[in-house]
């Protein structure tokens, strides 16, 4: 009997026609809401991640209702459509049936239903591969069954285990939505039951915890209908609470001691998301408890600081008996479909992914198994079953060679940095050696591995996992020089890292081999570096030399430079080229201590695009005058025009409306000078319409003050927001900015 279990959580931002019109204003209205539930569903029924729950926020569009309901059913049969004040709407393999609220409560044990009428209903939806537990209603009140027939609601023999409770407390533009907390009991096998709750809590509008007050009132609304709603044997079963919480999420050892997000799954003992829950990103995968594991999980982009923030949740029993080996963001069911310029994002939000299954050792990222700081490593070999994974966790930066050997075919692995761990890294240029696997570049560590089975229901598979860290003691063992970020080694005291490679007609014994490449897209000209080798601790003289290896095999001696704590080396280099460095002691016979620093600094700094940068364009500020901002956005890198977006294109913005940039900004957007963002405002076009601001090169982005970094992923990585005036209104940028990426 498997028990590998799937989730999604996402806020769609699918908003009715009369929000669009009324609840902010935008006019005309923005009405993509039925072309992105289309592209939605079919992302997710295309994830290869293979969903088994899906709970969906802000879906208030009736269109999208139905184009999510239609396109999902076939996959998810088992649903809760709709949850109003008053009703549930359930469908159950293709039969639809609603339930009134009034005896769902009483049946539940729920006497206070609570509600008003109200000009939207909750936005919440679920889907289940598995059926609805079914519950008699013999037992109800005859006067309960009664009661409901007058509100419309008659009350059959047997209902679904579903249940909704909208909140009594919702403030600002929440007030107009049936705001709530839904739930579905779901019965996998008779000893398989999952309680699944689903809610969408008040929003803040200009700063964090701003209508804390508020959502401290439906938290304790949560609480109580989750412990009735489970029943007496409550956690028992499996059970979770997803949904866009609107708390900003933190790392349980670094919380901020009087913040919202402490006070509820942390610091209140006696409240069940303390004592019995645990926010399974913030205290269970990014803790921050261990050094690394640093990723924040932001899931969505707002127009206050901080700018980033996790929004949107997993919470799940502390005694549930499946791991959570795996949450993540999945970025790729957030994309729009290439060829569809017409619609430039999908939501605000990006939607959340859990991964559950039988716990086994080392199946989360944090009890990721700990390798020891050698060149080489082998696992023992190991079991994996049922969708398992195993985790494996480096501390030491360096270049790696990775396999898996002795493996079934179903067996499969994925590197990730532990600033990331929803986007796996790629392959260095895509390089394998036959012998010792495939060739990734980490320069800033923690980095971990996940081996899992490419199928979960495959049959049980072992694997040996083995990894080589490159030493530098010859050129098919070369370190790789990431553009801009300093590789520190060592030479070993007392003895000699090598002898002389014979193919160079230079004595070049005890010499640590660097590789330095040329990038994989043609620049309008040869990229130059500078390189340093500075050393850091020692006494030891040594020399830095350029090398090259001709197409017969040769090897030139390009440039020396030895002498003093600092050595220094420029080079040229287009695409395709490959030039090695050369650290040489000079310390025989005593080969004394010597650390140090190389470092290739280039005059290329890059924009990531497309799905590795996920660029953004937000309305922070919304100009004057009527209507929603008629906005044309242009791109022009190094004085060149790079991209240009019309309105019909892009869209109109309206305040805090977001639009994603992957389908126009390319994987890597590389510039020497700048890169011009230029946002126009169309209605009554002046001077003051147009916005310009300028995107300096790596190296001034940290003191520039018209950019704001939100995130440091590595030394030479970070991301932030560039801030664009446009009359009397602001728009923002958000742009990933690094001086490398293994596949440039």
């Amino acid at each position: 009997m498997s028990e590998s279990l799937r989730i999604l959580s996402y806020n769609t931002q699918l908003r009715s026609w009369a929000m669009e019109v009324g609840i902010p204003p935008s006019i005309p209205p923005v009405d993509t809401a039925a072309e992105r539930a289309g592209f939605i569903a079919d992302n997710i029924l295309g994830s290869p991640f293979d969903y088994d729950v899906v709970g969906l926020c802000e879906v208030f569009d009736e269109d999208a209702r139905e184009i999510l309901r239609d396109r999902l059913r076939p996959r998810f049969p088992h649903v809760v459509t709709k949850c109003d004040w008053d009703y549930l709407q359930v469908e159950e393999a293709g039969a639809r049936q609603t339930c009134g609220r009034y005896a769902q409560c009483a049946l539940f044990g729920i006497p206070d239903v609570g509600g008003a009428w109200r000009l939207e209903d909750s936005g919440l939806m679920l889907f289940s591969r598995w059926p609805f537990a079914q519950l008699g209603t013999g037992g109800l009140d005859v006067t309960v069954v009664e009661v409901s027939a007058l509100l419309g609601y008659p009350v059959p023999a047997v209902v679904p285990a579903v249940n909704f409770l909208p909140y009594r407390n919702a403030v600002s533009d929440d007030r107009h939505a049936a705001k709530g907390i839904a739930y579905a009991r779901i019965e996998r096998a008779p000893a398989q039951v999952y309680h699944f709750f689903l809610s969408h809590t008040q929003a803040d509008s200009h700063t964090p915890e701003e209508n804390r007050g508020t959502r401290s009132h439906q938290i304790a609304d949560v609480e109580r209908f989750i412990g009735t709603c489970a029943g007496p044997g409550l956690f028992d079963g499996e059970v979770f609470f997803l949904g866009d919480l609107n708390i900003v999420g933190e790392p349980d050892a670094k919380a901020d001691p009087d913040g919202e997000w402490r006070s509820y799954f942390h610091d209140s003992s006696g409240r069940l998301l303390t004592d019995r829950a645990a926010d399974l990103w913030g205290r269970r995968q990014c803790s921050g408890d261990l050094p690394g594991l640093r990723d924040r999980g932001f899931s969505a982009t707002v127009v206050y600081e901080p700018r980033q923030q996790r929004l949107d949740y997993a919470v799940a029993a502390t005694t549930n008996s499946l791991a959570a080996q795996h949450v993540m963001i999945d970025y790729d069911l957030a994309n729009v479909p290439p060829g569809h310029p017409e619609v430039s994002y999908l939501s605000d939000h990006r939607p959340l992914r859990v991964e559950l299954t039988r716990p086994r050792p080392h199946s989360t990222p944090a009890t990721a198994l700990a390798v020891p700081n050698t060149p080489q490593f082998d696992s023992s070999p190991e079991w994996l079953s049922d969708g398992q994974a195993m985790w494996f966790r480096f501390d030491v930066a360096g270049t790696y060679d990775l396999r898996l050997s002795q493996a079934g075919d179903g067996i499969a692995y994925e590197v990730y940095l532990d600033t990331d761990l929803s986007r796996p890294r790629r392959q260095y240029h895509d390089e394998s050696d036959p012998r010792r696997g495939d060739k990734y570049v980490i320069p800033a560590p923690p980095f971990l591995v996940k081996v899992f089975p490419t199928s979960r229901t495959s049959e049980r598979d072992w694997f040996v996992f083995r990894a080589h860290r490159h030493q530098g003691v010859g050129p098919w063992d070369a370190i790789q020089l990431p553009y801009g970020e300093g590789v520190p080694e060592s030479f070993p005291v007392g003895q000699l890292l090598n002898t002389d490679f014979e193919d160079t007609d230079w004595e070049d014994s005890d010499t640590k081999w660097f590789r330095l490449d040329g990038p994989t897209i043609p620049l309008d000209s040869p990229l130059h570096a500078h390189i340093t080798v500075w050393r850091r601790v020692g006494q030891a003289s040594f020399a830095a030399s350029l090398v090259r290896e001709s197409p017969s095999g040769t090897w030139q001696l390009l440039a020396q430079s030895s002498g003093g704590p600092l050595a220094g080396l420029e080079a040229s280099l287009s695409t395709g080229d490959r030039l090695y460095v050369q650290v040489t002691r000079w310390d025989q016979p005593s080969q004394r201590e010597l650390e140090f620093v190389v470092t290739a600094t280039v005059d290329v700094t890059l924009v990531l695009g497309a799905g590795r940068g996920a660029p953004r364009l937000t309305c922070t500020t919304e100009t004057g005058g009527w209507g929603a901002d008629d906005i044309e956005l242009g791109i022009t890198t190094d004085g060149v025009q790079t991209a240009y977006i019309d309105n019909d294109t892009i869209g109109d913005f309206e305040q805090d409306a977001i639009r994603d940039l992957n389908q126009w900004v390319p994987e890597f957007l590389p510039y020497r000078r700048d890169i011009e963002f230029m946002v126009k405002e169309l209605d009554d076009v002046g001077h003051d319409d147009i916005g310009r601001e300028t995107l300096p090169p790596f190296a001034a982005l940290e003191s520039f003050d018209r950019f704001t970094v939100t995130e440091r992923i590595s030394p030479g990585r970070l991301r932030g927001f560039l801030r664009i005036d446009v009359d009397d209104g602001r728009y923002d940028v958000e742009v990933a900015v690094t001086t490398w990426d293994e596949q440039f």
